[in-house]
């Protein structure tokens, strides 16, 4: 539920999602069981279809929101972010390799 940031509040943001989950599952429970989870119950849950998992090469460009705040592989998500990145990073390689080679000219 929601992003980075967005839930300074822990103490009305698990009250909301306590309500959520009450509300679901007194109107849904037929179809869905709604409870806190943790990923180990994900991942375990998933075993038993034996879904393979595959392993990711490509795409791991660094991605920095702060001076001290380096994340790798920040691949899932915000793909126009990614793109403008890896554009910017090309044009700026490229850029500092003109300048190196118009100082040694």
């Amino acid at each position: 539920m929601g992003g980075d940031f967005r839930y300074m509040n822990a103490a009305q943001n698990y009250w909301s999602i306590d309500n959520m989950i009450e509300y679901m599952n007194e109107h849904y429970s037929d179809k869905y069981l709604f409870k806190y989870s943790t990923p180990s119950d994900y991942v375990d849950a998933l075993q038993k279809y034996e879904v393979e998992w595959p392993t990711k090469y490509d795409d791991m460009m660094p991605y920095s929101d702060g001076p001290d705040s380096v994340w790798v592989g920040y691949f899932s998500n915000r793909p126009n972010s990614k793109e403008n990145v890896r554009k910017t990073s090309h044009i700026m390689e490229a850029t500092a390799q003109l300048n190196a080679e118009k100082m040694f000219d």
